[in-house]
């Protein structure tokens, strides 16, 4: 139980943060609560039982981030597996959702390192690139671009209230990438060539939260600014997203957090609205880069229902 707890308040609190990280902790979990119940049960136990207990930690596990797709997604996936497994005897249905875990944490892996290598590609020499908050994917894009030989710059946000960005230009300066910082209100004005022809950019790269079936994409907010700044002066946006971030309803909610992460003893009566995502327009990307290559926004919807029919199945019923 107490694995259970601190894990959720740790996803809850953003001390595990980013969709990657927040899929693979909830698959951990899983694991662990997998053979924790199968033990304590007893081989004799009904199969009910078990399902149960999986059902109710998977539940728990979807309200911790109800905006991320990539971890409802893959969630809502162990649940089908215990509906199709519920008449297996418990042996066989623990062994059932064992490999489902195994399968999806390296499923995820490998779409990862594909994303990675597609991205890296886009690199080029002498490129001034530009990027917000932390993505893991933009960071092993940018990484492995480095490790390759090639010679570039990075410039990125600090990424208010929680400072993400921070984490980005830590994990980039130690694998010796040169990396420049701007408060997330001159972020704009640096990529546009008002700033000046030695700030202009060449390439913008952002993570994603979410993609929609229209090539849209949920992203930390900032993003859109950036975005639309992109676009006026035309420096190509590529998103890095893995695409079982694929939102399939299309009506992700944006999440607002507490007043407090901005100003912890604001003045009374003070309202503060703390938007956590924004919404990108699909006209302003150039390209997603998936494990599936390079697409258009236009191209999200058939590559999903191409490659992972399953997300777009009724199955996702299971998550209430």
């Amino acid at each position: 139980m107490l694995k259970l707890q601190t894990t959720l308040e740790k996803i809850k609190k953003l001390q595990i943060q980013g969709a990657n990280a927040i899929a693979m902790a909830s698959l951990s979990l899983l694991e662990h609560e997998n053979m924790e119940t199968f033990e304590n049960m007893g081989v004799k136990s009904l199969s009910i039982r078990y399902i149960k207990k999986m059902k109710q930690t998977v539940k728990l596990l979807l309200q911790t981030r109800p905006t991320e797709p990539l971890n409802q997604n893959l969630l809502s996936f162990i649940n089908y597996q215990l509906k199709l497994g519920k008449q297996l005897p418990l042996p066989e249905l623990k062994t059932k959702i064992g490999e489902a875990i195994v399968y999806l944490k390296n499923l995820a892996e490998n779409n990862q390192n594909r994303v990675i290598s597609y991205g890296q590609s886009l690199i080029k020499n002498q490129n001034n690139i530009f990027t917000h908050c932390h993505s893991s994917s933009v960071e092993k894009i940018l990484v492995k671009a480095k490790k390759s030989g090639k010679k570039f710059q990075v410039f990125n946000t600090e990424t208010r209230p929680l400072f993400q960005g921070r984490k980005t230009a830590k994990n980039l300066l130690q694998e010796k990438i040169k990396v420049t910082m701007v408060a997330d209100s001159a972020a704009g004005f640096l990529i546009s060539d008002a700033s000046g022809k030695d700030l202009m950019m060449d390439l913008v790269i952002l993570g994603a939260d979410a993609v929609l079936p229209n090539g849209s994409v949920i992203n930390k907010i900032g993003s859109y600014g950036i975005a639309s700044s992109a676009y006026l002066n035309k420096i190509p946006l590529y998103i890095a997203c893995n695409l079982l971030k694929y939102d399939v309803d299309g009506i992700i909610t944006i999440e607002i957090r507490a007043e407090e992460e901005i100003w912890p003893r604001k003045p009374k009566g003070l309202k503060i609205i703390n938007f956590a995502f924004d919404k990108i327009p699909a006209k302003y990307i150039k390209g997603i880069i998936t494990e599936f290559g390079i697409i258009k926004p236009v191209q999200v919807k058939a590559t999903v229902k191409k490659h992972y029919p399953w997300l777009t199945t009724n199955y996702f019923e299971l998550r209430n």
